[in-house]
């Protein structure tokens, strides 16, 4: 247990200190171009940028993705992230839950999202390679039914279980895993990347599954390749780490594939750290689009307020985004090929 929190906080220090983004591979949203409408004929009061998730309305296509929990430093920072989340109307995911499920001491450090933000989604998440030989139907209901969530995230992590000194890269019947969690357990789920994107054929595989809800979480962004290379001792485990800084599927190509398998709910992640990239990845076709390191980052440096001005960035960004093409609402604008252009 003691292990698993400490794992987690080495995460979020290497995350917020170190330079751990992608060097030469990018999330792509530079390639593609907004076509600027010069006779929008709408007012900007007009634009509306509401959409439905999970049962609630948010004010903005916008989710804080997760960062935390389980040690008492991510019980504060999940305090603030549900303070500014429910102010802006926004989704919240916690981190990983087995630290939850294996102390129950640690509960407090995740229903306190629940407790000050009661008008918002949470989604709880477990790696994949958890559900296959530890945790079962039941103890994930009863965990995410006492931390308040209203959905799980199952966290697709292969490369990163395999370079992680301490990872467990069990991934023989994930698959049925995942199938048998869709048919019990009474919560949404959300299947995710975690940074290196989601190609066509697991897409088509979760699809086969029942999977209505896939998080893309592209590459470009975060390489947890580098994380885990900053944490590992071992000079030939850091050598090995090494020849996978570039490693993934490029966000912008990961929602493309998403896109070809139709009828999937899709979340846009990885690498979308300014508001310009927020709106791209919800004009190429996301429902909605997360981010974690950008509110981290912003978290330690500037608490709250700073959390509630970068949201506010994304969400005014998206808005002008939207009046400048054309597009009075979000059903307008998502997914609409008439205003966005890939320019190579």
């Amino acid at each position: 247990m003691k292990k698993i929190n400490s794992r987690k906080i080495e995460h979020r220090q290497i995350a917020n200190d170190r330079a751990i983004h992608f060097h030469e591979l990018t999330t792509g949203f530079e390639d593609y171009h907004f076509i600027h409408n010069a006779l929008p004929e709408i007012d900007f009061g007009e634009i509306d940028i509401r959409t439905d998730f999970l049962g609630y309305q948010l004010k903005a296509p916008l989710m804080i993705s997760s960062i935390s929990g389980g040690d008492a430093r991510s019980q504060a920072l999940n305090k603030d992230l549900a303070v500014a989340a429910s102010q802006a109307g926004i989704a919240l995911t916690l981190g990983s839950i087995r630290p939850a499920l294996e102390n129950k001491d640690c509960l407090g450090s995740y229903r306190i999202a629940r407790d000050i933000a009661p008008d918002i989604p949470i989604i709880a998440n477990i790696g994949a390679s958890q559900i296959v030989k530890q945790y079962k139907t039941q103890q994930l209901i009863k965990v995410l039914k006492q931390i308040g969530a209203d959905a799980l995230s199952i966290h697709l992590n292969p490369l990163q279980e395999a370079l992680q000194p301490e990872g467990e890269p069990h991934f023989k019947g994930v698959s049925r895993a995942i199938e048998i969690l869709r048919e019990t357990l009474p919560y949404p789920i959300i299947v995710k990347e975690i940074g290196f994107g989601l190609s066509l054929d697991v897409i088509k595989r979760l699809q086969k599954m029942g999977i209505q809800w896939i998080d893309v979480a592209g590459a470009g962004g975060t390489s947890w390749s580098r994380i885990e290379h900053h944490r590992t001792v071992s000079e030939e485990k850091r050598a090995v780490a090494a020849q996978f800084f570039e490693w993934g599927i490029a966000t912008t190509e990961a929602i493309r594939n998403a896109l070809k398998a139709k009828q999937l709910n899709i979340i846009a992640s990885g690498g979308i750290d300014t508001g310009l990239k927020f709106a791209k990845a919800i004009a190429l076709g996301a429902e909605i689009a997360g981010a974690a390191k950008s509110f981290l980052q912003t978290w330690n440096r500037d608490g709250v307020p700073g959390i509630c001005e970068l949201i506010r960035v994304f969400a005014e960004t998206l808005r002008i985004a939207m009046f400048c093409t054309g597009c009075q609402n979000l059903e307008k604008f998502r997914g609409n090929k008439a205003i966005i252009t890939y320019r190579k």
